[in-house]
């Protein structure tokens, strides 16, 4: 049997050993997952709405990122497509120079002949049509004008009544001068974003008012003379012309414009000196008109 004294210190002794086992675990790191926080119904609500809130935000970026893109693609659309139409009317002065290297043809075939042209008035109107975007200084057109620079008497012919009529096709290119800012509106005088959707070639014109062109292309001819003798023609010839001019715009259509015009062209008229004799040389003029074009 275990005496009293025994069981008074195993007593003791467990009650220590229990004791510094306490001690040992309380102070040992504690290794565990991090439980989730218990939510209830108030805070799931206010989670569930915050959600619902930033699903909306992204939603709304997500449209105006959309829209900016729709916007840029119009506008580079409507941009591309942009080009420059114009109509003009126009009235001046022929300087005729001479009937060079002329000779007869016919019965007179082959004798040297020498005849001036006379001046005259000179009138016509043109059409034309400019390129868009980086392209808009370059163009076609077309034009036609009607002038009457006689043949005059000379080296034993008689004199000629003689018409010319005129049909072109030009390539243009312009350059724009006196520019104001980049940003003006003529018309409204109010400030405009040049890259805006709403900028065109008209408003470019507003701001850049005065520009200087030039041009060149085949000209198709119709030529006829009348005298004594009757009447005779020459129609189809292809010959040169070429042109330069200044325009200013009083506004973003209206523009008035100055112009120089060269035209060179053969003809033969079999007979301009009889049923049997005619005349053949180098038909060259100059032209300076001034006129009036409608842009749109």
């Amino acid at each position: 049997m275990i005496s009293r004294a025994t069981r008074i210190a195993l007593t003791i002794g467990l009650t220590i050993g229990g004791a510094a086992t306490c001690y040992a675990q309380s102070n040992a790191p504690i290794i565990s997952q991090e439980r989730p926080q218990e939510v209830g119904p108030a805070t799931q609500d206010r989670l569930n709405q915050e959600r619902t809130m930033q699903s909306d935000q992204d939603r709304t970026i997500q449209r105006e990122r959309i829209g900016d893109r729709t916007i840029v693609k119009e506008r580079v659309v409507e941009r591309r497509h942009e080009g420059e139409t114009y109509v003009g009317g126009f009235g001046g002065f022929t300087w005729g120079h001479s009937f060079d290297n002329a000779e007869g043809t016919g019965s007179d075939k082959g004798t040297p002949r020498s005849q001036g042209l006379d001046n005259s008035i000179v009138y016509g109107g043109k059409i034309g049509y400019f390129f868009p975007e980086r392209y808009n200084w370059l163009g076609l057109e077309a034009e036609g004008f009607n002038t009457t620079p006689h043949l005059q008497q000379g080296s034993g012919l008689i004199g000629s009544n003689m018409r010319v009529t005129t049909l072109a096709f030009n390539v243009i290119a312009r350059t724009k001068l006196g520019c104001k800012s980049s940003d003006y509106d003529h018309d409204t005088d109010r400030r405009n974003d040049m890259h805006g959707a709403n900028w065109s070639s008209l408003d470019d014109n507003a701001r850049c008012p005065l520009q200087l062109y030039g041009g060149v292309g085949p000209g198709i001819f119709f030529a006829e003379t009348s005298n004594q003798f009757g009447r005779s023609s020459d129609n189809g010839r292809v010959g040169l012309n070429a042109l330069a001019g200044m325009k200013y715009f009083m506004n973003r259509h209206l523009a008035v414009y100055a112009e120089y015009k060269f035209n060179y062209a053969q003809f033969d008229f079999n007979q301009a000196q009889g049923q049997t004799a005619g005349l053949r040389g180098d038909y060259t003029a100059s032209h300076v008109v001034g006129g009036l074009a409608w842009h749109f």
